[in-house]
């Protein structure tokens, strides 16, 4: 069967990580973009004109989808491959599990959440860029699973492997200063948030009070840390 037959067959599209395709060629094209607009990737003024996270200007300029853009822009060719071999075999697995929108959901939730727990938490001097937030949250999502269906070997066994990595990576930002560790720390949180509301397709385990209850918790957890990042002065 060729590509085209393929992408006719309903069943293709449910059996193929197509989300996860889309965001490791929208991260590489605009990395690419980068280096054809500006020569390089790894400048703080280059990564300000792309739309990398940086407090003081998303205050004074109402730019509040540098939270959102912050999570497709990488600081060097080192930095772009790390995230994307992390997003594929992660994310390559995970959307298979949760299907395609849930994925998306937990993902850009885990971006923007990341981001925004950056924005309230980090210096001002601090230029935050990068896919790990939304791939913590990813982390976080099988820790999550692993809670809400134990009677599951795989789950269980990624949801220790998945622990582990956050909790090894959290104590390794600890003593490097150039990662944004509250990204990290924020995507995870809301990567869990996300897959609470969620879980799994047709599993019967989240009901519509449940989801109330988190969407609710996901809003004033957004709007405590805007509050605090706007009223920051250092």
């Amino acid at each position: 069967m060729n590509l085209i037959d393929k992408m006719k067959n309903p069943n293709w599209w449910k059996r193929t990580s197509v989300v996860t395709y889309i965001f490791i060629a929208l991260n590489l094209l605009i990395y690419f973009l980068m280096i054809i607009i500006w020569g390089t990737t790894e400048s703080s003024r280059v990564l300000l004109h792309a739309g990398a996270m940086f407090r003081p200007i998303i205050i004074q300029y109402n730019q509040w989808w540098r939270l959102f853009t912050a999570g497709f822009i990488h600081i060097g060719i080192e930095h772009l491959l790390m995230n994307l071999l992390s997003l594929y075999f992660v994310g390559m697995e995970l959307e298979r599990i949760t299907g395609h929108w849930r994925f998306l959901c937990i993902y850009l939730l885990s971006i923007v959440g990341g981001n925004t727990l950056s924005f309230a938490l980090s210096s001002s001097s601090v230029v935050s860029a990068g896919a790990s937030t939304g791939i913590f949250g990813l982390f976080a999502a099988y820790v999550v699973l692993a809670k809400l269906y134990p009677l599951s070997p795989y789950l269980q066994e990624r949801g220790k492997t998945f622990s582990m990595l956050i909790i090894a990576n959290i104590v390794l930002n600890l003593f490097s200063g150039t990662i944004d560790m509250w990204g990290h720390i924020g995507g995870a949180v809301f990567g869990a948030l996300a897959t609470l509301m969620i879980g799994i397709p047709k599993s019967g385990k989240q009901n519509l009070v449940r989801r109330l209850q988190i969407i609710i918790v996901v809003i004033i957890l957004f709007v405590l840390l805007i509050f605090i990042g706007i009223n920051r002065t250092i």
